[in-house]
């Protein structure tokens, strides 16, 4: 297989670094440099994404405030709990205000205004024209915030397609299980 992948009109084969430069990358299970605080490690992500000073520290404010963790952000990372790694996680990937968004299981570890703020987020981002890619295993979530699914069965995909396509009048969930059988 081939083929290409336009970001705002930049080819990701011509011009992988300006790509990557409007993409950002949340996992699951975040690998943060243990040993940095909070803000040294936003601000070294924030480096490499080269986001002007301005623009940083109000987005890195915005969010921190948003996931309550201004306080903590002078914290060596190796002190918090799986949600706040996986809130710093989202602080540096949304820092620089990526146009496409990829997260896997973004909830996970997060406490439920988290989860609420995070789906906030997600669904302003939408607004914006922006593109969101997340892998969930809670499908209800997925059927709330999705205009389209993909449903992966043993690595290969079975089903893509709008929400509406995908779920008829059952619920995603339903889909999903009738798919597995």
């Amino acid at each position: 297989m081939s083929g290409d992948i336009l970001i705002n009109g930049k080819s990701i084969k011509d011009n992988p670094i300006d790509c990557k430069k409007e993409m950002a990358f949340v996992p699951d299970n975040p690998e943060l440099y243990e040993n940095m605080k909070a803000i040294d490690f936003i601000n070294f992500i924030c480096d490499m994404y080269e986001v002007e000073q301005a623009v940083r520290e109000e987005n890195i404010l915005k969010f921190a405030k948003m996931f309550e963790i201004e306080n903590n952000l002078n914290d060596t990372i190796n002190s918090f709990s799986h949600g706040m790694k996986q809130k710093i996680a989202l602080i540096a990937a949304l820092a620089h205000d990526p146009k496409v968004l990829i997260m896997d299981e973004p909830f996970v570890g997060l406490d439920p205004k988290a989860v609420f703020d995070v789906k906030k987020v997600m669904n302003e981002m939408k607004e914006q024209g922006k593109i969101i890619f997340f892998s969930t295993h809670i499908l209800d979530v997925a059927e709330k915030l999705c205009s389209r699914v993909a449903i992966i069965k043993k690595g290969q995909l079975i089903k893509v397609g709008s929400m509406d396509e995908i779920k008829g009048d059952k619920s995603l969930e339903n889909v999903f299980l009738e798919l597995e059988n």
